[in-house]
């Protein structure tokens, strides 16, 4: 298997590289790279833009050190990490196109069309719950002694993350945690206490506010949500689910750039076979110049538009197109407020 090479580098500068906003899963699968190749090469890791606050506080826990403006030609392999797109590597993206070395990529998002490293360098697993479940697989697989105690606290956060505490997850995902788990002297508690953060004032306002404004639509026994805010897109998604909403779509304008985050319960994604990335994020781009991308059940899009509301309205539509392939004469009711 070719992207077992990783393993045997040895007195190589190696960058690893995450996407943009990097969450906890990102970091967690860039630590775990560095943890694996430390010993016998030169290994930074490199964060385009911003992490988000989970991340930034686990960062502070397992003191993992990060760049946010790495020189690409001064390495000899790169490895990425939890994406497969270009978009998602914001400012990186052309130094990441223009690499002259080797790069092996490993992820569990739904597969773009580009091509970032070769498919035999590439490890791609979109039933994966997160990269670092992706990542233990790999090493149990090829690897088994370096399965330490600080690679299974990172992954055991990965997971912990990237499945909302678990609200879905697959057979598999629960075995790799009671591995993970085992490596570990940590309780479920103290783990999740590695990368939680309070809220900020900004993004509970965020949140109420993209209740506030939410428009609601009714196809049959599902209930679909759409809202623009000013940030925490993402979150305010997740927030809407729990509010009630089965899929809900937010996005937020910033310098003529639109960001749609959007997110299905996993019930309502397996009723309609859909995949939100695939059937919709993705799909934008032949509307929109930007590019989607994401998982079954969350997914988003960057773009340009000439307002958020049409992005959302595109979303609404091709959800209901897929939602009509199981159910060709659904109603769609929009509630209006009173």
């Amino acid at each position: 298997m070719p992207v077992a090479e990783l393993l045997t580098l040895k007195n190589k500068k190696v960058l690893v590289v995450s996407h943009r906003g990097a969450d906890v899963d990102a970091l967690a699968s860039a630590g775990i790279i560095h943890l694996l190749l430390m010993d016998r090469n030169y290994v930074e890791i490199a964060i385009p833009e911003h992490l988000n606050n989970s991340a930034k506080r686990l960062a502070e826990t397992m003191e993992i050190a990060y760049a946010m403006q790495p020189k690409f030609s001064d390495f000899d392999v790169l490895v990425i990490v939890d994406l497969n797109s270009y978009n998602m590597l914001g400012p990186f993206a052309e130094a990441v196109e223009k690499f002259k070395g080797k790069i092996f990529l490993f992820d569990h998002h739904s597969a773009s069309e580009d091509v970032i490293a070769k498919e035999e360098n590439s490890l791609i697993v979109e039933d994966a719950a997160s990269t670092t479940e992706v990542l233990w697989c790999f090493l149990t697989k090829h690897a088994p002694e370096k399965l330490d105690e600080r690679i299974a606290l990172l992954t055991a956060c990965g997971l912990i993350a990237d499945t909302a505490h678990f609200s879905f997850a697959s057979r598999n995902t629960f075995r790799v945690m009671a591995e993970a788990l085992k490596k570990t002297d940590k309780t479920f508690s103290e783990i999740i206490e590695m990368f939680s953060v309070e809220r900020e004032l900004s993004e509970r306002i965020a949140l109420l506010k993209a209740a506030q404004r939410i428009r609601i639509f009714r196809a049959n026994k599902a209930l679909i949500v759409l809202s623009e805010i000013g940030a925490f897109e993402s979150q305010s998604a997740a927030a809407l689910l729990h509010l009630g909403a089965d899929v809900a779509f937010v996005g937020t304008m910033e310098d003529h750039i639109v960001r749609v985050s959007g997110r299905a319960k996993f019930s309502f994604a397996q009723a309609y076979e859909l995949d939100l990335a695939k059937d919709v994020f993705h799909k934008l781009s032949d509307f929109f110049e930007g590019e989607g991308g994401g998982h079954i059940t969350a997914a988003a899009f960057t773009g340009r538009a000439n307002s958020v509301e049409e992005i959302l309205q595109k979303c609404l539509e091709l959800l209901i197109a897929k939602m009509k392939e199981k159910e060709p004469e659904m109603d769609i009711k929009e509630y209006k407020e009173k």
